[in-house]
């Protein structure tokens, strides 16, 4: 193996590289500063579906409920409403996910042999559905967002 070779490879590798290397410590310490970073800040509706999403799965681990949540009847299970209504919540922002990655679009080879795309409706309905009522939860129930 040629070693020159050898050596302009990995100069280009580290070339390319470093530069995000670079980015991603410095939005690294950003996030540990002020709990976002630029990187976040490009595209807050696809990073809020990221963060949110864990965050309220979370919540299901905790101590309590509201009030008029709180299910005397069930022993041990007394916040299962609750929990369903977190869960609709994380599954709407997931929903919201999907729907920006797109995740609705079908790709299909045509007679030519190149790809085609056409969108779900169907797909892309449902993830609407549930994104909307997962946002509407979210929004009836956010001052009780806490533990």
């Amino acid at each position: 193996m040629n070693i020159e070779y050898t050596q302009g490879f990995f100069k280009s590798l580290i070339k390319l590289k470093m530069p995000s290397v670079f980015r991603e410590i410095k939005w690294f310490i950003q996030r540990g500063k002020r709990g976002y970073s630029d990187q976040d800040c490009w595209n807050i509706n696809s990073y809020l579906c990221e963060v949110i999403s864990p965050m309220i799965r979370e919540m299901k681990n905790g101590t309590g409920c509201p009030g008029n949540l709180y299910d005397i009847k069930k022993k041990n299970k007394e916040c299962w409403k609750w929990e369903e209504i977190l869960e609709e919540i994380a599954q709407g922002f997931e929903a919201a996910q999907s729907i920006e990655e797109e995740k609705f679009l079908q790709f299909k080879k045509n007679k030519e042999g190149f790809y085609e795309n056409w969108t779900d409706k169907k797909k892309q309905e449902q993830l609407t559905k549930k994104f909307d009522k997962g946002i509407s939860l979210f929004v009836e129930y956010f001052w009780n967002l806490w533990d």
